[in-house]
């Protein structure tokens, strides 16, 4: 009996082993190390624990420095505002001492720092309970120092912007009427005993002046307003530490222990006591250095148990599988906010003398609070950010994303109905966190939106319904299918229905539109639009139908046979290929590939479908195949099966780092503000679906891979399915998959190629 009992216990162990994983080790291979300080912010590294982040870098003055930064830290004018800057002296020397080291260790999501030789090292290690917004600075000295910590706050005054400043808004990037208020008031500074306390609490809010321009104050009660009385900070103190300034904290005594703890929090409050109550509580129930460490331990570690790609390919492989790991690990450090993600900057932006976009700002004395695109979402750039999380077994760092859409369905429903008197609702290319489009874009004394670029594009609705669909494919979540994404289809083709009509075929005119920001004039039915109602249907109608309703199917049923056909024509060859729209003027006003959308993101087409070639002849005839930002360059080449094609696509991403910064995992891009952010979620879904592409019931591996790569992986499925193997020297070993009862489902493309 005991033999039988070792015996099933060391089939649990080994089980445990696979299904957590053991190639997660492998993460310590890819941790940052730095051996001397750094010349400024540029040589930062960053620091999150999914809501607050921290910039963080040491000076060769020995000074450490940190910015802290959270998603909702939302200003008057909707700019995102760091909480603060935090400049922390270590005894006179402190890290200016050599030997230094500096390492961001992956495993733990903590920072190690030390400085100084035998006998007067300091040494410690920079973390964030995952459980709190709560960050540790926790070490100690091998002798005596004094510790002093200052708040170097640039919001001490009321702040009118200029007009440089108002672009960077996003909101006002016009300008604005006299009237319009287009200032931020100054940061708030309390007087404690041992601590130091701030907060920024907003004057006033630009909603109501979007309600008013936009002729929707009747629908008022239909926006919620995130920026009215919204109030963020922070909160610093550490043990025998006393307050010498406001903005001052300094040890009693001279110590050789280092324990310093910051709170950054926001909260919609009229009441700044308020916000001090909430964040006292905060600080009252913060836990202790070891338990907040093994919190973080803890969350890490399953984080990096959860999906894993490590290439071993002799001329890129170590930028490749680093560019992965570093981009995964700096948007889990800001996903888990009420906000989504930002893919301009993130909240990583520096100062713009370091990183800027668009004009030259360097010598105008700009803050860290700047950003040439403001705090807008864009829909073609923010999907990026969350389309890879998935297959890497994140699907709790969507719920903001999704959440951020059906909370603000009124306004979209609002905004159908005053323009176009249709119900269901729709999302422009740019809107703000209150879901409205800025006025920048919106114009001043126009009647409806006016930006040109994308006043006509309206497939965003259902390209978020395949979003949603995926996460149910994915976790078969069957509450949030019911709850959220059918309620969010419905209401997207509703849109559909109620804004265009049927010609005299009896087929659906979709016009005025776009075919994205490249085609606008005289464009009918853009396949965009064409290619996403036909795979949005067609996918509900295989649901269950214990999930839907009879009348939703009928419905479905009816648009079908409504929707007029995928755009085609014949090339100069006499071949079909696939087409911008029916019709069209043909001038480009931009570099996108609309007729590439039948492709990705609406899986008409691709390399398991017989009609590839129809598209493989656009892929290649793209006027501008770009391999940064938002283009989809590699996507499209994985979804043809081209591996060459994609892999020249994920390396060309994982070569453009940040110019000037230390930080690898900060990217480049000659679109957006800077790090970059949309860049390196498309790299990471172009790599995943090289090695992994689902469709129905089938999982096929390998289907863009190339064959002289060698690969270990974990990735997760359709179905709460996980496959996890080693692809090594043509062969692939040690495959696992569970359950089991889905390697049925698994097609391998390169054993197929090979016969």
């Amino acid at each position: 009996m005991k033999i039988k009992n070792r015996i099933y216990v060391l089939l649990i162990l080994l089980i445990f082993c696979w299904q957590f994983g053991i190639a997660q080790d492998k993460i310590e291979d890819y941790n940052v190390l730095w051996t001397t300080a750094s010349d400024n912010e540029a040589g930062n590294m960053p620091l999150g624990n999914g809501s607050l982040g921290s910039n963080i870098w040491t000076e060769k003055n020995g000074d450490l420095l940190l910015y802290l930064s959270r998603n909702d830290a939302h200003s008057e004018l909707q700019r995102l505002l760091k909480l603060g800057r935090i400049r922390i002296s270590l005894g006179t020397e402190g890290f200016k001492k050599k030997p230094f080291r500096q390492e961001l260790d992956l495993k733990t999501g903590s920072i190690l720092i030390t400085g100084g030789k035998q006998g007067e090292q300091i040494a410690i290690r920079i973390f964030m309970d995952p459980d709190a917004p709560v960050m540790h600075i926790n070490g100690t000295s091998q002798k005596l120092i004094k510790i002093k910590v200052t708040l170097e706050n640039w919001r001490k005054e009321k702040h009118q912007l200029n007009q440089e400043e108002l672009a960077s808004t996003w909101v006002y990037r016009e300008g604005a009427p006299k009237d319009v208020a287009t200032w931020e008031s100054a940061d708030h500074v309390l007087k404690k005993q041992n601590a130091i306390v701030w907060y920024h609490q907003n004057a006033y809010s630009c909603v109501p002046v979007h309600l008013k321009y936009q002729g929707l104050e009747s629908y008022k009660d239909s926006v919620n307003d995130p920026l009215k009385d919204n109030t963020f900070g922070g909160y610093i103190w550490g043990d025998d530490m006393i307050s010498k300034a406001d903005t001052v904290l300094q040890s009693a005594n001279n110590t050789k222990k280092i324990n310093i703890r910051l709170v950054g929090f926001t909260e919609q409050t009229p009441s700044s006591g308020q916000w001090e109550n909430s964040i006292t509580t905060i600080v009252k129930r913060a836990a202790s250095p070891v338990k907040a460490f093994q919190h973080s331990q803890k969350w890490w570690d399953e984080f990096w148990k959860r999906s894993w790609i490590y290439i071993d390919q002799k001329d890129s492989a170590s930028v490749l599988t680093q560019t992965y790991i570093l981009s995964k690990y700096q948007l889990a450090c800001q996903m888990r906010n009420d906000f989504p993600a930002r893919f301009q900057g993130g909240i990583f932006n520096v100062d713009p003398r370091y990183a800027f976009y668009a004009t030259d700002v360097r010598e105008k004395g700009y803050s860290a609070d700047y950003r040439f695109y403001g705090a807008n979402y864009w829909w073609q750039n923010l999907r990026f950010l969350y389309q890879p999380q998935l297959a890497q077994g994140n699907a709790d760092m969507t719920k903001a994303f999704f959440n951020f859409f059906i909370e603000r369905i009124p306004v979209f429903e609002a905004r159908a109905k005053k323009y176009y008197n249709a119900s269901g609702v729709y999302i422009q290319e740019c809107f703000t966190t209150f879901g409205l489009p800025g006025m920048g874009d919106f114009g001043f004394g126009e009647k409806e939106y006016s930006e040109e670029n994308t006043r006509n594009i309206w497939q965003q609705n259902l390209e978020l319904t395949v979003m949603m669909l995926d996460y149910y494919h994915y976790t078969q979540d069957k509450k949030f299918l019911q709850e959220k994404a059918l309620l969010w289809a419905r209401k997207s083709l509703e849109f559909y229905q109620t804004r265009f009509k049927p010609g005299t075929d009896g087929k659906l005119r979709i016009e005025p539109t776009h075919a994205l920001e490249t085609y606008w004039s005289n464009v009918l039915n853009d396949m965009p639009s064409v290619a996403g109602l036909h795979y949005v249907i067609n996918e509900l109608l295989t649901l269950p139908p214990e999930l839907t309703t009879i009348a939703d199917r009928d419905n479905w049923k009816k648009l079908l046979l409504q929707l007029p056909p995928v755009p085609r024509k014949k090339d100069a060859d006499h071949q079909w290929i696939v087409d911008n729209a029916e019709s069209y003027k043909n001038k480009r006003t931009n570099y996108e590939a609309p007729d590439l959308y039948c492709l990705y993101p609406f899986r008409i087409y691709g390399f398991n479908k017989a009609n590839k070639g129809e598209v493989e002849r656009a892929f290649y005839k793209m006027p501008n195949p770009g391999r940064v930002c938002w283009y989809q360059t590699g996507i499209f080449a994985a979804r043809l099966g081209l591996a060459e094609e994609a892999a020249k696509d994920i390396t060309a991403r994982s070569a453009a780092q940040l110019k000037g910064f230390r930080f690898k995992g900060y990217m480049d891009s000659p679109h957006d503000w800077k790090p970059d952010y949309d860049g390196v979620g498309n790299m990471m879904n172009t790599m995943q679906e090289m090695l992994m592409y689902c469709e129905g019931d089938s999982i096929y591996l390998f289907p863009a891979w190339p064959e002289k790569w060698d690969v270990t992986f974990k990735l997760h499925a359709f179905k709460n399915t996980i496959i996890e193997g080693t692809y090594k020297d043509g062969v692939l070993k040690d495959f696992h998959v569970f359950p089991e009862r889905r390697r049925k489902d698994i097609i391998n493309m390169l054993d197929m190629q090979k016969e």
